[in-house]
C-alpha cells in the first residue's frame, strides 16, 4: 500500500470537511500532489499553457454512469504542486480550497463571479483558521 504522507492526509481531511461545510457531504474529490514537470505537462495538455502552475482542477465527466443512491458523488480531481506553491509563498490549503470551488462550478473569469468565489474562499479559510 502506498503511503500518502501526513501532508496528503491533512489535505484529504480538509477536503472532506470543506465539502461538508459546503453542503456536499455525499460528494468526494481526489487530491493529487505532483511535481513541476507533471503540472507543466497537465497545464500544456489541457489548457494549452506550456508552463507550470500552482493548482489545476478537472471536473468529473458529465457522462458519468448513474450510481446507486448511497454512493458518493465524484466531483473531480485537484492537482497541486507543493514545491511550486511554497516557492511562491502561497498556501497549499488555500489552493486546495480554491481548486475544490472550481469543481463546484465557481469561477473567477468575470468580476461578479470572482467576488462571489473569493468571499466563499475567505469564509472557508476563516472557518478552518487558514492563513491566505
Amino acid at each position: 500500500m502506498a503511503s500518502i504522507g501526513l501532508e496528503g492526509e491533512r489535505l484529504g481531511r480538509l477536503a472532506k470537511e470543506a465539502l461538508v461545510f459546503l453542503g456536499q457531504k455525499d460528494s468526494y474529490i481526489e487530491v493529487n500532489l505532483v511535481n513541476g514537470s507533471v503540472m507543466k505537462s497537465l497545464n500544456a495538455r489541457f489548457r494549452g499553457k506550456n508552463q507550470t502552475t500552482n493548482v489545476l482542477s478537472f471536473g468529473a465527466s458529465k457522462v458519468f454512469p448513474k450510481l446507486p443512491k448511497k454512493a458518493k458523488k465524484f466531483l473531480g480531481e485537484v492537482y497541486l504542486d507543493p514545491a511550486y506553491i511554497k516557492s511562491r509563498g502561497e498556501n497549499l490549503e488555500h489552493l486546495l480550497i480554491h481548486g475544490l470551488l472550481h469543481l463546484l462550478d465557481f469561477s473567477h473569469e468575470r468580476y461578479d463571479d470572482r467576488i462571489k468565489m473569493e468571499r466563499l474562499e475567505n469564509k472557508l479559510l476563516k472557518w478552518q483558521k487558514i492563513k491566505s
